[in-house]
Formats: structure tokens, sequence, C-alpha cells
């Protein structure tokens, strides 16, 4: 076993002042004042293995801040002349199937929002708290990794081989902290193409048998689940471990009468504030009897109940409905002539549309997560074909992600006194971008309006593709 037990202070103890990072300097002492333990990482060592399972952890955590590539570049890094360990052992660590990931990143993630729900600007913050869901592609090249098959991507609108990514996600609208996640499949419609893959591709790829009881071995059985069913799951359990929020933001994949009886029906207060379809999912109005969103907008527009707003410079409607029921209250939202109407629905029936409006723009914290987190972490990144690997994979990046936006949140907002004279370069470049990021929700909305473009896809472009953005880079960087 190796003699330093605690790696992230050994590194702390390593740097002198002068190459002491402040950031590096607050994200190993975080790691640190976790406590966690081996026992819920699968136990203390494995045989003939000279570090823990902690410290193999947290060596796992730290890698990317080394610029260590991939496990195959660990024994010439730094990090290995100075706590050792060979790269088969990070390997075997990953394929581990007893690690119960999902209990691991909430006894981290309940510990930060503590820290943060503890702040002077969270209280006094006029935002609400909430949970968001979306999922994301894990494109992959390797035909023979565990499960893989072939995914519809929205963004590229066509077939692609890998992964769907089920993420829920906490922001009280300055951080967010990811809560869980499941990685899943489509099976496909074509007979005999199952995945999209033929029956001898399906056949090679990457197989073995585990405990059925094994943390892996469940979360393999959500691979084909529906994901409007497992975000139910995700939401009991941020509300069994006791996460504050009062609105659930997603988007109109998850938009039905399903997810409104379950908020209805559970025992923690909060309101679901999503996206619907404008398709043919029939309301129950007390004017006009059951409609849908297409006649109802149409009934609004006749009775002349549309209002423009000049601050989001769009025209919006609201009324009040019956869904499979239970009372909900519609908004309408339409930006120029050209682009269609959209919809928001909200289980708040005393919410108005611009605060509706307001709340419903935090959802774009988990889309700078997935941008953020494949862009700088490396999130799509893993080759492994073992399941558990890619399991364990997109859990270290989650934990990564929570450990920096803590750190962020206190650098950025709590020690101000410091930030000019002792903070990691770039704190300026995200001053002000902050600063600008209104202007740029303004330019999309007229831009969009202009050319009939739809906003929410031209906002998830702008985010995924980081060239649009060097302009801004460089003007903050002179400023």
């Amino acid at each position: 076993m190796s003699k330093i037990t605690k790696i992230p202070s050994e590194i702390r103890n390593i740097l002198s002042e002068k190459r002491r990072c402040s950031v590096m300097d607050s994200f190993s002492g975080l790691l640190e004042s976790l406590h966690l333990d081996s026992r819920c990482l699968g136990g203390n060592k494995r045989e003939n293995c000279q570090l823990t399972n902690l410290q193999l952890f947290q060596i796992l955590v730290l890698m990317p801040f080394f610029a260590i590539k991939g496990f195959s570049h660990y024994p010439d890094s730094a990090l290995s002349r100075m706590f050792g360990g060979k790269k088969d052992v990070l390997y075997s660590f990953m394929s581990h199937d007893n690690i119960n990931w999902r209990n691991l990143i909430y006894r981290i993630v309940v510990k930060l929002i503590a820290k943060v729900t503890n702040r002077q600007d969270f209280k006094k913050s006029h935002l609400p708290v909430v949970l968001i869901a979306d999922d994301s592609d894990l494109p992959k090249t390797g035909m023979r990794m565990e499960s893989i098959g072939k995914i519809f991507s929205h963004v590229h609108q066509k077939c692609i081989l890998g992964y769907k990514a089920l993420m829920l996600c906490w922001s009280d609208g300055r951080t967010q902290f990811m809560l869980d996640s499941s990685l899943h499949g489509e099976k496909g419609k074509v007979e005999g193409k199952e995945q999209g893959l033929s029956a001898k591709q399906r056949q090679n790829r990457y197989n073995r048998k585990r405990d059925e009881n094994s943390h892996v071995a469940k979360r393999k059985e959500e691979y084909f689940m529906s994901k409007g069913k497992k975000l139910i799951e995700m939401v009991r359990r941020a509300i069994k471990a006791k996460i504050p929020f009062e609105y659930l933001l997603v988007d109109s994949w998850f938009t039905c009468s399903g997810l409104v009886d379950f908020v209805y029906n559970s025992h923690k207060k909060f309101h679901l504030l999503g996206m619907a379809k404008m398709g043919n999912t029939k309301y129950l109005t007390k004017k006009w009897g059951e409609l849908t969103a297409k006649a109802i907008i149409s009934k609004l527009l006749g009775s002349k109940s549309v209002i423009y707003s000049r601050r989001y410079r769009c025209h919006y409607a609201s009324v009040d409905v019956m869904l499979g029921g239970r009372k909900v209250r519609l908004f309408f939202c339409r930006r120029g002539k050209r682009e269609g109407w959209k919809i928001l629905l909200t289980t708040n029936v005393k919410l108005d549309f611009l605060r509706a409006y307001e709340i419903y723009a935090m959802r774009w914290a988990i889309e700078v997560f997935f941008a953020d987190s494949k862009r700088l972490l490396n999130l799509a990144g893993c080759s492994a074909r073992d399941f558990s690997s890619q399991i364990a994979h997109v859990s270290l990046v989650m934990i990564r992600y929570n450990l920096l936006a803590s750190v962020k949140r206190s650098l950025d907002y709590e020690t101000i006194g410091g930030l000019f004279n002792d903070i990691f370069a770039g704190v300026h470049e995200l001053t002000v971008m902050e600063k600008i990021w209104a202007i740029i929700l303004e330019v999309v909305a007229v831009v969009a309006e202009l050319t009939g473009a739809d906003e929410e896809q031209l906002m998830i472009q702008i985010i995924e593709n980081d060239r649009r953005l060097a302009a801004l880079r460089a003007y903050a960087q002179t400023a």
C-alpha cells in the first residue's frame, strides 16, 4: 500500500507557495473535505494493489487536471511518480461492478448544495431553485462496446452510433450541480436490425456475466427503460435525499399527463414547468370544451387575448385548462410572424407569463453542462468496452464538474478581494462574459425573429459550437 494516505493534501504540500494555484488548492481541499471512505467505493483495496480504492478514486478525479489524456499515459505522469500504481489498476477500478456511483454522487452533491444554500447571495436571490432534466448524445466509434447501438441524434437529425445520457441537474441560477444520470439505448423499429445493427454486429459486441444483484447489473436494466419513467425515478431519489427545489424544468419530450400526475401526487410541494408539443393532445377548456393546442391558440387570437411583451419581444397568451383531470396553465409564445407558436405548461396556475419565461430560461444551465463537459471533461470520450467503465466515466465527469462548480462559486462570488490578486487566469474573462450574456440572448432572439429560425436550436448551436464564441473570448481577454 502507498505510504501516502491523503492524496489531495499531499498535492497541496508538494506545491510551493509560488507554484500553488488557488483553484487547484481549493479543488484538492474540497476533495479532501468530502470525507469519503473506501467502503463506499467497493471495499478497501484489491489484492496485489498498493493503492486503496479511495486513493484510486482521488487519482481518477485529479487526472484531467494534470494533463493526463488517458490511462495509458498515467505511468509517465507526475501523479504516477508521486503515488505509484500502473494503468491496470485504474482499468480494474473502472470496471468494478459493485461501486454504487449513484449514491456516491449524492453523498458528494448533498454537501456541496448545503454550502451554496448557506450563502447570503443564495438567500437573497430572486430566482427559484430548480431541477432540470434533459438527455444528450454520447457518440462512440467502437462497434464492440457493450450494448452499443444506433440512436437518433436530434442535433445531427440522423442515427449515430452511441448512447443516450439522461441527466438530472440542480440549479439556483448561478451554480448547477449534476445529481443523477442513466445510459439508454434505442431498440429501433426495423425487425432484424435491432438498435440499427445487424445480427453479426450485435453478436460481436463485448459482453460478460455479472452478479444480477450488483449495482452495474441494475444500471444495465435501465438501458431500454422509458426515459420518462426513469426521470420520475430520478426526481423521487432527489426528494428522498432532501434536495431543495421548487420547480422541475423539462423540454417537450418529457412533458405529459403522467408527469403532471406525478407532480400532483408527490408529497413534496413543487411545480412542473415544461415545454409542450403543438400536437394532438387535447385539453379541456371552460369556454370551448376539449381542444388541441392549435385550436386553443386560434380561439385566443380570435378573442384578442394575445399580448405583446416589449421586454421579451414576443406575443403571448395564457389559458387555464385540464389535462388528464389535472388543472394546468398553458402559455403560448411566438416571436415574429414566421416563427410558430410554442407552449409552456405549468402546474402553477398562479404563475404569470413573464415569470414563467424567466424561470424556464434557467433550463439552459444543463445545456451549458453538456457543452462544457464534452469539450473540457471529455464526457463522450470513454472508449472502454465494459458497460461498468462507461457508467464510472460518466459519474467521474459529473463529480469533477460538481467540484469545479463549487470552487467557481466560492471564488467568483465570495472571495471578491482576491479575484484580481490570487485567482486563476480567466476570471476576468468569465466576468466580462457574464456581463454580455444577456446581450447574446437578445441578439439570438432578434436573429430568430428576422430569419424565422428556431430560437432554442440557435442557442444550442451557439453553446455547443465553441468557435462561434471565439470572438467574444478574444474581446473578454483584452477588455
